[in-house]
């Protein structure tokens, strides 16, 4: 059983929405990331963080959670672009959404600074996020 992740667009992201803003415990808020989880499905997102590390909203439609998700992830002074990403479930099923932030590559080396990883146990996909260590080290 095993999730996947794809780039995709705003256009595939419709229904309402839980969303996670991730900052994490890195300074300058580089690893902020957004986490759209579906409502209408049987599975949950749950970073692998303390609670304050990220924050929740619940209940809100696609169209505003992609607005509040852009903004959120565009905080960075050396933010270039988002990366919009959906997750499928090992049925190709659309559980979520992603998006990442994208930076100037001359400001760490790399553009994509995160890694991301998913994890399901039963219903709860588990989110693991962590810096690239090259990227870390720079810091």
């Amino acid at each position: 059983m095993g999730l996947k992740t794809e780039l995709a667009n705003a256009d595939q992201v419709q229904g309402i929405f839980t969303i996670i803003l991730y900052s994490g415990p890195w300074p300058h808020q580089i690893a902020n990331v957004a986490f759209l989880d579906r409502e209408d499905d049987h599975m949950t997102f749950a970073p692998y963080a303390p609670d304050f590390d990220y924050k929740i909203l619940k209940g809100i439609p696609a169209k505003e959670a992609i607005a509040l998700a852009e903004a959120f992830v565009s905080a960075h002074s050396s933010f270039h672009r988002s990366q919009l990403a959906c997750i499928r479930d090992e049925y190709e099923r659309v559980v979520g959404f992603e998006m990442r932030p994208l930076y100037y590559p001359t400001t760490y080396g790399t553009s994509d600074v995160l890694y991301i990883d998913y994890s399901l146990r039963d219903n709860d996909i588990i989110i693991h996020i962590r810096i690239n260590p090259d990227v870390e080290r720079k810091l």
